[in-house]
């Protein structure tokens, strides 16, 4: 059996501590004396920071928990410089810490939570199950990860992966897991239990369907956006996006969310919208195709795609393929040195030097670099893509 690891350290966000304060620890740790510390509490893939300071020259800390965290219910972690984080479970509890000179091991006084928990860990006891107790929940978490990982990681028959699949979708504590310190490696492990983006896509939206608490939703909403980003699953995203827009749980996008509303506007079958700066409008050019290019001059990816573009426009000109190319670029003299050396028509090279506030960019809600949109002769879109060498021209024309 795969070991427990719950000592997961993400991405540190900072916030300014307040002054109005609930639950505290007093902590007594000699071995760390004059250290610096910082106190943490798990949110999805972020680590909001709530105190931080040096530790006294005797070993004791206090740490006291905001009242607007009041109702906070998951891992906390007390990062000490040097070391491991220690994870602690924070739930209303007002307990006492302090850890043993002679074994290391750490005792608690008043914290039901995290008694339960480290007689676990640091015993290898099983205590009796109280599923009132965060930390039970918890634990089945880590057992659940374990077997996710062996899923998703080793030949293992259909059966248990689809076991593991249909419990992680309908029955997993995503409200619990949110504050788990391992959010980011369950989400990460159904990404690669999905056979397919479509199944993805539509496994996502039965997740997000039963997360009730708005601020789970919003988180896992993001971060699926990101991750259909960042792999290019443009089918998930066709998927997962218009029910997030649909379900009216996100009243003001923002950010990413904001850009991927007005992409989810840009399906398969649908009219592309009007391009500005063109000379020549989709509608006059009489072009068969016509493959739409968003890019970043500083991009390294889309050098690539540009390069081989470059490589392989003779052949496209030959099938009557038009080349429109968008930057996401403010400088001038990229642009300029894009004019030299495109092929394509000068005119039907774009960049109006706002970067990824320009009008075609946010138009197309374009969120990444590069990205392509691959245009039919009636003005609607084919298909959107993230690599030129998904694209199929011949298979379009036939």
């Amino acid at each position: 059996m795969m070991k427990m690891n719950i000592y997961i350290l993400f991405t540190l966000v900072f916030i300014t501590p307040l002054l109005s304060f609930g639950q505290s620890i007093n902590a007594y740790l000699p071995s760390e004396a004059n250290k610096e510390y910082a106190f943490t509490l798990n949110k999805g893939i972020n680590k909001d920071t709530i105190q931080q300071g040096k530790i006294s020259v005797t070993g004791n800390i206090k740490i006291k928990i905001p009242e607007k965290e009041k109702g906070y219910k998951g891992i906390g972690s007390l990062l000490i410089k040097g070391n491991n984080p220690l994870n602690l479970i924070i739930n209303n509890e007002n307990f006492h810490l302090e850890q043993d000179t002679t074994t290391r091991k750490y005792k608690f006084k008043e914290s039901k939570e995290n008694d339960f928990l480290y007689s676990i860990m640091q015993d290898g006891k099983i205590p009796a199950i109280d599923t009132t107790l965060y930390a039970s929940h918890f634990i089945d978490l880590i057992r659940f990860m374990q077997q996710l990982n062996r899923v998703t990681t080793q030949n293992v028959d259909l059966m248990e992966r689809a076991n593991a699949r249909i419990y992680a979708l309908d029955k997993m504590d995503m409200e619990s897991l949110y504050t788990s310190s391992i959010w980011h490696n369950a989400i990460d492990a159904l990404t690669r239990l999905s056979v397919s983006e479509e199944a993805f896509g539509n496994d996502m939206i039965r997740l997000l369907k039963r997360i009730q608490p708005q601020e789970v939703f919003e988180h896992l909403a993001d971060n699926l956006i990101t991750i259909t980003e960042q792999y290019g699953w443009d089918d998930a995203f066709d998927i997962i996006v218009p029910y997030i827009k649909e379900s009216g749980r996100i009243e003001f996008p923002q950010g990413n969310m904001y850009a991927a509303f007005a992409l989810a506007k840009i399906q398969k079958g649908t009219l592309a919208p009007d391009i500005e700066g063109l000379e020549t409008s989709l509608k006059s050019s009489g072009a068969p195709l016509t493959l739409l290019v968003f890019y970043q001059p500083d991009c390294e990816n889309c050098h690539i795609q540009i390069n081989r573009l470059i490589e392989d426009y003779p052949r496209l000109k030959q099938m009557g393929v038009r080349i429109i190319s968008i930057s996401a670029d403010s400088e001038k003299e990229s642009y300029e040195n894009d004019l030299k050396r495109f092929p394509w028509n000068k005119e039907d090279i774009l960049c109006d030097f706002e970067g990824f506030a320009g009008k075609n960019i946010i138009t197309y809600g374009i969120m990444s670099t590069p990205t392509f949109f691959l245009i039919d002769k009636d003005d609607k879109i084919i298909k959107r893509y993230a690599l030129l060498s998904d694209i199929r021209f011949t298979d379009v024309n036939e």
